[in-house]
């Protein structure tokens, strides 16, 4: 049980959303949403930092990037709207993803793996999107805001602390009911969204069917799959009266096709680097299998046997793997630069920086690349080409896992203090050590000296950590 309740964090995120509603007071009837433009951003940011200290939220760049970029030409088919949309990825093998006021859309590596196309991808990150651009869960807080803030938390804490009695005995005293808690779209909800996901969906070219074999599928899995019904279900209610309407929604437009966008080698890298990085290996493992009789398909197969052996640390199979795909696209930019991390990784660096270096050329605007260059130079102790390739992968907005860890050491080896300690202090940030970040920020202040611009930078990063409730060394979900 206490297992079931870990797995199932994720369908209580709505209660994020309903304790920070609490404080506001939300105007009654008429309006398109129950909080205004700012408290819908300000609401989103909170919950976000909650996902944060909750859930693994995935920062990998080569993943991230395709992400966004399909997220943001789906949002171009909508209506302009007051604040950026940001795209996240959880690691959590639950079938899963949820959206939240101000723009924050939320995937879990589980529903990803279970996809066949990119026009899966685009309908569903179409149907969130319009959860939050009709403003479902903002006029859902209105029904629920006499709920107590106190209550609310401690069932919160004890559903995210996995104890089924604590969080039994807390609805039962101040909630009656489960349910209560559980944010869950009514009918009239799913099916606006669903429309207006076929909406952006179509308009960005893709066979709105897309949107009925996904639906199919978490159905069928639902019904058949070894890990019982998927939470996204559990608060995306699947009727069959929804299923009928969005048949009959691509019955009744099927004339403004033909909708000619295929799935691209993009979506089926993204997919792999998700099953073979965060999924489970098993299964990875057995869709190898399954593509292994398709030719079109092998070069998914050398690449994903790749990176399994980069996860299980076997440098020398994961060369081998990526060798193999790079024979049947010899001048294809990622795979030369994941041929050359897995040089890195078997610690042959020159082969390393020679691979990075070609794909840098093919593709000089692949920050990852740039960031991989900057390891594989730090590994050969040449600081300053390090430092060099390290910027610009900032410059091109690519800023992975340990980013700042790495770039404070080459400063640090470089001698430049200063700037050693505020990456450090970033670093520490990231990992939410509030004090080990401000240790390092103050010191950087000490080696800045009196320069203004340098004080205003590190002062802006020490302010953004008053109001953080940082909790050192906190574990998160496996």
């Amino acid at each position: 049980m206490k297992n079931f309740f870990l797995k199932s964090t994720l369908g209580s995120i709505a209660a994020f959303l309903l304790i920070l509603s609490c404080p506001w007071i939300l105007p009654k009837g008429g309006d398109l949403s129950a909080l205004t433009v700012e408290e819908e951003r300000k609401l989103g940011e909170q919950v976000v930092k909650e996902v944060e200290r909750k859930f693994h939220l995935i920062r990998d760049p080569l993943i991230l990037g395709y992400l966004n970029t399909i997220g943001q030409e789906t949002l171009r088919q909508a209506d302009p709207q007051p604040y950026p949309f940001r795209f996240y990825l959880l690691k959590d093998p639950q079938l899963n993803a949820f959206s939240v006021p101000g723009g924050h859309i939320f995937l879990t590596t589980g529903i990803v793996e279970v996809m066949d196309s990119e026009g899966e991808l685009a309908a569903l990150l179409g149907h969130e999107i319009a959860h939050v651009t009709r403003h479902h869960i903002a006029n859902q807080m209105e029904k629920q805001k006499k709920i107590t803030l106190t209550s609310m938390a401690a069932a919160v804490l004890g559903i995210l602390a996995g104890d089924p009695r604590i969080a039994s005995a807390v609805l039962a005293g101040s909630l009656a009911t489960a349910q209560t808690l559980a944010l869950k779209y009514s009918r009239e909800d799913e099916e606006e969204a669903d429309n207006y996901g076929f909406k952006y969906m179509s308009r960005d070219g893709f066979d709105p069917k897309h949107m009925i074999s996904l639906l199919d599928k978490l159905r069928r899995w639902g019904s058949f799959g070894g890990e019982g019904i998927p939470a996204y279900m559990m608060t995306h209610p699947l009727t069959r009266d929804r299923m009928a309407h969005v048949e009959d929604l691509l019955q009744r437009y099927a004339e403004q096709g033909p909708w000619t966008r295929k799935s691209s080698d993009e979506f089926r890298r993204f997919q792999t680097l998700v099953m073979t990085k965060y999924g489970d290996v098993q299964r990875a493992q057995n869709r190898f299998q399954t593509w292994s009789n398709d030719t079109q398909s092998l070069l998914w197969v050398y690449y994903g046997k790749g990176w399994l052996s980069m996860r299980e640390g076997k440098a020398e199979s994961a060369v081998d793997q990526f060798e193999k795909a790079l024979k049947m696209k010899p001048f294809e930019p990622y795979l030369l630069r994941d041929l050359g991390q897995a040089f890195l990784l078997k610690g042959e660096i020159d082969s390393a920086i020679a691979k990075l270096g070609q794909a840098s050329v093919l593709d000089p605007n692949d920050g990852n690349t740039a960031y991989f260059l900057g390891r594989a130079y730090q590994e050969k102790k040449e600081h300053q080409l390090a430092l060099d390739n390290y910027l610009r992968a900032m410059r091109l907005g690519t800023e992975g896992e340990n980013f700042y860890y790495y770039l404070g050491m080459t400063y640090g080896n470089l001698n430049n203090l200063g700037w050693a300690h505020y990456y450090f202090g970033k670093s520490f940030v990231s990992k939410g050590d509030r004090g080990k970040a401000l240790f390092h920020f103050q010191t950087a202040l000490k080696y800045f000296g009196p320069d203004p611009v340098q004080k205003e930078m590190v002062d802006k990063e020490m302010k953004s950590l008053e109001g953080e409730k940082f909790k050192d060394k906190q574990p998160k979900p496996k």
